[in-house]
């Protein structure tokens, strides 16, 4: 593919520059043996076909529909015998594996978060980092929201742009790309980095609109987006420097009117944020957010990931996390309303240094916790915890 504009995420020459730089920590290389992250140095294959942040036939609203395995309607005139089997059998699978996470995660999700987060402030900023492309679950904790805000580390690539080039084995690569979200309701770093970088997805971009559109909502724009080293986010075009590339995802559906879902592909260590004075202004000017965190591999328990700890603290009104998240002990009982629910154990063996002793006393002291009845983290269901932090008002 022909490089045009060497600032386009969409160009495979940009996106490979763009890993090199952004996916630097691989969160699931954390050994037991001293838990230090490695820095990765991955770069995107050279795509087979043509890869662009373009809708296939010009409308984003059937594109997401044909991605997400939804409806062919707009494409089966054009499809050959073999891409209508390949994608009637993608699509039967993914309704199978929606039921699945629906059943196990999302649904059970949603009857929580109706009787516990009754009163949270249903129209700040949706704020998901460490979410990886995981819309899911931030859609479900916080279906109210106007705005949302994820950060992982993934890029964000690009969709083939010819129907043609939509094979049987892309449409298997992300069928396998969504299985852990499946199985265990998150994304797994690791597989997530090989899924995304090893094969024709080419970034995280399928994966989004997937499960946005799973979700229950029409897709109705896609933009690729930059944030400047002033801290202006805009349209990567329009900007004269890009520090941060992201994608905004317009979508809708007949209660909530427009919505807009902005995906930043960013290393959230304090190192790297300090050479992204933009970024970390931009992350300093948000406005009060409702805050999601889970799968969080404990980083905020290391120094090193201080700016955002200290930003998701300082911005959040309300916090939904487990205890991979931020430590109990940064939660001042002066400032924050702290309700638990489910049960605290050791931390899987992957992470058993962060073991966490004044949670444990919390819960242990704590009357009337109520369970959970759906997995949380790396924890199943019965065997998670879930704590609901809300900032004081003075």
């Amino acid at each position: 593919m022909t490089m045009k504009n060497p600032r386009d995420p969409a160009d495979q020459s940009s996106r490979m520059t763009l890993m090199r730089g952004v996916v630097a920590l691989a969160l699931l290389l954390c050994l037991p043996a001293g838990l230090r992250c490695a820095p990765a140095d991955t770069a995107l294959p050279q795509p087979r076909f043509a890869c662009a942040i373009h809708a296939p036939g010009g409308k984003w609203s059937t594109a997401a529909r044909w991605i997400s395995g939804l409806s062919d309607s707009a494409f089966v005139s054009t499809l050959s015998p073999e891409q209508q089997d390949a994608w009637g059998e993608f699509a039967r699978l993914s309704n199978s594996d929606w039921a699945k996470l629906r059943k196990q995660y999302l649904d059970r999700i949603d009857v929580w978060r109706n009787g516990n987060l009754g009163n949270a402030p249903a129209r700040d900023v949706a704020f998901y980092p460490f979410g990886g492309p995981d819309a899911a679950n931030l859609l479900t904790f916080f279906p109210e929201a106007r705005d949302y805000i994820m950060l992982g580390l993934e890029p964000v690539g690009c969709i083939p742009s010819a129907i043609a080039d939509y094979t049987p084995d892309y449409f298997a690569q992300l069928r396998q790309s969504l299985s852990s979200v499946v199985a265990s309701g998150f994304f797994i770093t690791a597989d997530m980095r090989r899924d995304v970088t090893k094969t024709d997805l080419n970034g995280v971009l399928p994966l989004l609109l997937f499960l946005i559109s799973r979700a229950g909502f029409s897709i109705t724009n896609v933009v690729p987006i930059g944030i400047s080293p002033a801290g202006v986010v805009a349209p990567y075009a329009s900007l004269p420097k890009v520090e941060t590339f992201g994608v905004s995802i317009q979508f809708n559906d007949p209660r909530h009117g427009t919505r807009t879902l902005r995906y930043f592909s960013l290393n959230l260590t304090d190192g790297k944020l300090a050479h992204k004075p933009g970024t970390t202004a931009y992350l300093r000017g948000l406005p009060a957010t409702i805050t999601l965190v889970k799968a969080a591999s404990y980083l905020m328990h290391r120094p090193f990931f201080s700016i955002i700890r200290d930003t998701i603290l300082s911005k959040s009104r309300v916090l939904v996390q487990e205890d991979s998240g931020i430590p109990y002990h940064y939660f001042d009982p002066s400032a924050w309303d702290l309700r638990l629910y489910g049960t605290y154990s050791e931390p899987i063996p992957l992470f058993k240094k962060w073991h966490q002793e004044d949670l444990r006393i919390a819960y242990s002291a704590a009357a009337g916790v109520q369970p959970l009845d759906f997995g949380m983290g790396y924890r199943r269901r019965g065997q998670a915890n879930l704590m609901v932090a809300v900032r004081k008002t003075k």
